[in-house]
């Protein structure tokens, strides 16, 4: 059977009680920062279940930005976790789960801080299944008046469909059928009326066919003949012909937009005439000309099934293969479309139980050589075609199609209904093949909520999937490839808003200077995790400003023109490197710019190399990856299974540099737990006049060891470096590196200086934050990126983020300028000391706290401004703060390259932040730290600067 839409659930369970802070305990300042959301009420949930996938609606009100999403199958005890629900509006939290058992039953509840709503449902099957009550036959070489026996056939296909009940079986032998097919009434529940093929050859053809001698030369390479009805649709010799804005446009080899076309054909208004430019004799052609409209209407019917057909040549207004409105319990599937303006079009604009449930599978939809003209010459005329258009009401599969030579692949929406909610809601989009396509393969318009565009394979197209404008989503677009596009990967216009999640895709084009990815103008809220990217200009182009609410991280994105150009462009501003991008805009902080490392993009293989950077490199999203393969999932669309060779991850100096001590110490970090490390493997890169340095035995074991190294006589520099022969394995036997001596050696940068002529007197120097000029900066509004207030005065600081998600940022201020101006700074250490924690700890949600460093004041002026939440530092990401504290003391010890940034003229200003800026909870999230002006001296923040004098 078919889904019945929607299994639908009120209830509200589970309301906890939870504390509110007393407000004797903050300040009314504080008080209106940290303000606690009230309780969401979840009222209502609904559930659409397709094949593999089911849509969640709940709706209520005082709902959170999102909830959790869990499931079960029916009979089990275990919840597992899918994606979030996310809030598109104010009364609705929407989400998807993926992976699903066809025709399996599942529990499904959303929760947020107490409150839970439960519903269950069962998802559809995989192959629809129908046996007939009634077979009526139908054969155009029948004589006429059969009565639908095998006997004594229908000769036409329409006389059967007048005569089928619900269960009825319309079996269509081989033959060209003329007509224009209407169901005139609608099967039931579980028993469709059916027209389907008996064999391979079932035509449906809309056309008359034109040739020989009847056409009359008018003008050198132009001939006319006259063709009754008028038509908007003409082919020759079974390849659509181009068709003229006007006569002079013809006479002149003028088409749309004054492209030159030298063939085409303009059809004479209000007369029979039909004029043609060829580059020889029509008469030598035949050519097919519709004097028929649409193939097959369903208007207003239910539980019909068209099967097995051969469509063509049909259009004289509007050009449609099979054309339903207001129609459920569609089944299109295994048919062949092609020569026409719409393959496949649903339409709803009548009641709410109308327009539901559609599955179209396993069609061929094609209409050459659309795509071989130029796009401007095509763009906004009648011959801008779509293979499949989705504006049905309430559920749609689509599945396993074959679309290609066409202007447009699948559009899901409307244009003409931005806004509404219930319109093409949702929609399975998946397994689909779509090539050779003029303009956009998917393109979502509208409010396309739980739009599911996923596991499809697009290949040789002008954009891949256009977002102009998505106004609500979520809009998924998951494990497809997108490659050999010639404008660009993903189309951004018209502020696009709604929700749009990428994730685990692959977009590839080698096309000459195209970026990997370009936006039209400013649009808003979208997530990308684990995509691969790879262009040949930019790698991503936004060149005008205003684009807000993007959260784009660990992704692959690749130019090639390496230092020919900058890599990115954002907010109108170009970023030579993905660190600087990270740095200047928060954007892909965790991602890389490696080439991505495929099998052979040329040929049409994406899979990943055994030796790709994106093999166990993405990031765990829960419902959507959790059956990765190796130690972490891999980005872009396939997950290899490769059983990665172990690697060193890092060798970091563990002692005090300068030193004048015998011996000192490296800690060495591999992927994962390897043995056979020994000193064999180790050797040193030495500087200046050190005599005798020398590996000493190593300890250790799993993937952490520890290498001491003597250090010698004389004065100099020495580090240490890893010398891959093979000896070091894994488990498994794989060798650092992979087979091959060499391929896994690492150099640490960590260098210790060594003095053994003086000794090395190390001066320790504490500072305390200057309780005038530190203080707390809360964020304007949510994803806005600027400072919207400050605190100088409280005897403490947030770290976090507050009820509206705003984010917590505080400025630290030490006077440094005691220190020598000939002092060598070794190390450098700030700690703060934590008070309390409000709601969750957003150590558990915000990952963790970013320290950045500026020489002198941010924005060049001591008082605390709201500008300093954003201003430039001296090096961002100095230093990190990890959930690690002794005696609520947390510390963060300041990279080597920073040190340069200690001010010894003046004040050294650190800023604090969690690296994500909020977690869409609508509630509390802070850590209250003790600032400059706490009571307790002892408590205030410090700076420990430690050095000596050459």
């Amino acid at each position: 059977m078919m889904k019945k839409l929607p299994i639908l659930l009120t209830l509200t369970l589970c309301l906890v009680a939870w504390s509110i802070p007393s407000p004797a305990t903050i300040s009314q300042v504080e008080t209106d920062q940290l303000s606690v959301s009230p309780i969401a009420v979840l009222s209502k949930i609904e559930l659409y279940p397709n094949i593999e996938t089911i849509g969640v609606v709940v709706s209520g009100s005082t709902l959170p930005k999102s909830a959790v999403l869990m499931y079960r199958k029916g009979g089990e005890t275990e919840w597992r976790t899918g994606h979030p629900v996310m809030r598109i509006d104010n009364t609705r939290l929407v989400g998807s789960l993926f992976g699903l058992s066809p025709a399996t039953a599942y529990d499904v509840k959303v929760v947020d801080a107490g409150v839970e709503i439960a519903a269950s449902t069962t998802t559809q099957v995989e192959e629809l299944q129908f046996t007939p009550t009634t077979i009526l036959y139908v054969n155009d070489d029948a004589a006429p008046g059969g009565d639908g026996s095998q006997p004594k056939p229908f000769k036409t296909i329409q006389e059967a469909l007048n005569k089928a009940a619900p269960g009825t079986q319309v079996l269509v032998a081989d033959g060209v059928y003329h007509e224009n097919l209407s169901f005139p009434s609608s099967g039931a529940d579980g028993k469709w009326i059916q027209i389907k093929a008996e064999g391979s050859g079932a035509i449906l053809d809309g056309s008359k066919t034109i040739s020989g001698s009847v056409w009359t030369p008018y003008r050198r390479g132009v001939w006319y003949t006259r063709v009754a009805p008028s038509i908007k649709y003409l082919a020759r010799d079974g390849m659509r012909y181009y068709n003229y804005d006007n006569l002079t446009g013809l006479l002149e080899s003028r088409g749309h937009n004054k492209v030159t076309m030298t063939e085409g054909w303009f059809m004479e208004p209000n007369t029979t005439r039909l004029y043609v430019r060829s580059q020889d004799d029509p008469s030598t052609h035949n050519w097919q000309a519709p004097d028929l409209n649409h193939a097959i209407d369903a208007n207003g019917v239910n539980w019909v099934w068209i099967e097995g057909f051969e469509i063509r040549y049909y259009g004289t207004k509007d050009s449609c293969g099979i054309c339903v409105k207001n129609s459920s319990h569609v089944v299109i599937r295994k048919n062949k479309i092609h020569n026409l303006q719409l393959g496949i079009f649903i339409n709803w604009n009548g009641s709410a139980d109308q327009g539901n449930d559609t599955r179209i599978e396993f069609n061929e939809i094609y209409d050459p050589p659309v795509n071989e003209w130029p796009w401007k010459a095509v763009k906004s005329t009648s011959m801008e075609g779509t293979a499949i258009v989705l504006r049905g009401h309430i559920g749609a599969i689509v599945r396993n199609n074959d679309l290609h030579h066409f202007f447009n692949g699948i559009y899901t929406g409307s244009s003409a209904a931005l806004e509404k909610f219930d319109l093409a809601l949702d929609a399975d989009i998946y397994n689909n093949r779509i090539h050779h396509i003029s303009d956009d393969a998917f393109e979502p318009e509208g409010a396309c909520v739980n739009h599911r565009f996923r596991n499809n394979t697009v290949d040789n197209v002008f954009v891949g999937i256009s977002l102009a404008p998505v106004t609500q989503g979520p809009t998924w677009i998951m494990r497809s490839t997108i490659t050999n596009f010639t404008s660009t990967s993903i189309k951004w216009d018209l502020a696009s808003d709604g929700a749009v999640l990428f994730y685990h895709n692959t977009f590839w084009t080698n096309a000459k200077d195209l970026n990997a990815m370009s936006m039209i103008r400013p649009v808003f809220n979208s997530v990308m995790r684990n995509n691969i990217f790879q262009g040949n200009g930019y790698a991503f182009e936004e060149p005008f400003a205003g684009s807000k609410g993007h959260d784009w991280n660990f992704n692959n994105w690749y130019t090639t023109r390496g230092s020919n150009g900058p890599h990115f462009k954002w907010e109108n501003r170009n970023y030579n490197t993905m660190t600087a991008l990270c740095a200047g805009t928060g954007l892909e902080c965790a991602g890389h710019e490696s080439a991505p490392g495929l099998v052979n993009p040329e040929a049409g293989d994406f899979n990943l190399a055994a030796t790709s950077p994106n093999v166990d490199k993405g990031v765990l999203i829960p419902g959507i990856n959790e059956g990765y393969k190796g130690n972490a999932p891999d980005i872009g669309v396939f997950e290899s299974g490769y059983d990665l060779m172990p690697a060193v991850v890092s060798i970091t100096r563990v002692d005090a540099s300068p030193t004048g001590a015998e011996a000192v110490n490296y800690k060495v970090t591999f992927s994962e737990s390897v043995s056979g490390v020994d000193s064999a493997d180790f050797s040193l890169v030495t500087t200046g006049a050190i005599k005798d340095a020398s590996v000493a035995p190593v300890t250790g074991e799993g993937s952490v060891y520890t290498v001491t190294v003597k250090t010698g006589t004389e004065d100099g520099t020495l580090s240490l470096s890893l010398k891959d022969n093979d000896s070091i394995k894994d488990a498994g036997g794989n060798p650092l590196g992979g087979a091959g001596s060499e391929n896994g050696n690492f150099a640490s940068s960590d260098v210790y200086t060594v003095i053994k002529s003086v000794p090395v007197n190390l001066t320790a120097v504490t500072f305390r934050s200057n309780k005038a000029t530190d203080g707390w900066i809360i964020e304007s509004g949510e994803n806005t990126s600027r400072g919207g207030g400050v605190n100088t005065a409280s005897p403490t600081f947030y770290l976090g983020d507050n009820a509206e998600d705003r984010q917590f940022r505080t400025i630290l201020d030490f006077n440094t300028s005691s220190l020598p101006d000939n002092a060598v700074i070794v190390r450098t250490t700030v700690k703060i000391k934590k008070l309390s924690v409000t709601g969750t700890d957003p150590f558990s949600t915000h990952q963790n706290i970013l320290v950045d460093i500026n020489s002198g004041p941010f924005g060049n002026n001591n008082a605390l401004f709201e500008t300093d939440f954003h201003a430039a530092s001296s090096m961002d990401a100095a230093s990190t703060i990890t959930n690690v504290s002794e005696d609520n003391w947390f510390s963060a010890l300041l990279s080597e390259s920073s040190l340069q940034f200690v001010n010894k003229s003046g004040a050294t200003q650190f800023r604090l932040y969690f690296q994500t800026d909020d977690n869409d909870d609508r509630s509390a999230d802070t850590i209250k730290f003790h600032s400059g002006d706490a009571l307790t001296f002892e408590y205030r923040p410090i700076l420990l600067v430690e050095y000596y004098l050459p």
